[in-house]
């Protein structure tokens, strides 16, 4: 019967393993990595938005696809601060990126600290930043589009895996010159649209328009207040985007829901804040103030909450 030769020795004489040893004990880790990235594209997605790093920690915990980083979601959210990025991507793992210098890396770290483990292989949720530089309408002055793009570099380089963002003309139709500006500053970086496109008066006209701009994803609850009651509107959003953009619904979308909005829908990604309220028992005597809002409460992510949505996003 004929052999394969073997195509080299596995060890060196002072028992170091070769490439050749190296690249056999790794071929089953590089399997099931590249089964792990092939689920993550095609399984249906969670992206959680926070506003804090015990945030982001607990949307991990609970199991986010993705993180739309933010600063006061009280506000619709806001540009988060590049510090809260930087705190972000140093407390959660990172990703096995797919480059080939990851199959170096582990030839390295075979070398000297044995074969891989799958801690090594955990994924950690994709991190994208909203820049939107205050509340209220998304028209933005000459001065505010310097900030927008200044933002947009800052953060890049910090290290944003992409970036959510949407701007409108006092029409209210698209701004397609300041889009598109953004789109080119952030370079080959994946861009969502964001609820600016739920104020449209023809969806399925500015639908058209952010593809054509080059946007990946679009954000939205159908123009209406919740992804629920825009059923209807994200069911033909997502017909007529024939696979050439992802329909993401937000806003409004829970545990308890969220397998009817998808069944209703067709949507293959989810958005949702998954947040409870955290209060302290402090009492204030100063009198003062710090705005409108309550001093005493936090809202924060739930990682059962999250959990929970991604267990059931997960049987759609």
């Amino acid at each position: 019967m004929y052999r394969r030769k073997r195509r080299g020795p596995r060890t060196l004489p002072c028992g170091t393993p070769t490439v050749i040893g190296c690249v056999e004990e790794f071929a089953p880790f590089v399997y099931t990595y590249w089964l792990l990235l092939l689920r993550r594209m095609t399984e249906t997605q969670l992206e959680v938005c926070v506003d804090s790093l015990d945030s982001a920690i607990a949307a991990v915990d609970g199991g986010a696809d993705r993180l739309e980083l933010c600063s006061a979601l009280s506000e619709g959210g806001l540009t988060p601060t590049p510090g809260l990025l930087a705190a972000v991507k140093k407390h959660i793992s990172r990703p096995v990126d797919v480059y080939v210098g990851l199959l170096y890396c582990f030839m390295f770290m075979y070398i000297y600290s044995g074969p891989p483990h799958n801690d090594h292989l955990r994924m950690r949720p994709i991190m994208f930043c909203i820049v939107r530089p205050r509340a209220g309408p998304m028209v933005y002055s000459e001065g505010e589009v310097e900030v927008i793009l200044k933002d947009a570099e800052i953060l890049k380089n910090t290290g944003a895996d992409g970036f959510v963002f949407g701007a409108l003309n006092a029409d209210g139709l698209i701004d397609k010159k300041l889009c598109k500006q953004f789109r080119e500053a952030t370079c080959d970086l994946p861009c969502t649209f964001h609820r600016a496109f739920d104020f449209l008066p023809d969806p399925l006209s500015g639908l058209e328009t952010v593809i054509e701009l080059g946007y990946q994803r679009i954000l939205t609850s159908g123009g209406k207040a919740t992804a629920l009651e825009g059923s209807d509107v994200l069911a033909s959003l997502v017909t007529a985007a024939r696979g050439r953009i992802v329909i993401m619904a937000g806003a409004g979308v829970k545990s308890n829901n969220v397998a009817n909005i998808i069944a209703l829908t067709g949507v293959t990604q989810c958005h949702a804040s998954a947040r409870v309220c955290r209060e302290f028992k402090f009492e204030w005597t100063t009198g003062a103030k710090m705005g409108s809002g309550n001093d005493n409460v936090v809202w924060v992510a739930c990682p059962e909450e999250v959990s929970a949505l991604k267990k059931a996003v997960g049987e759609n």
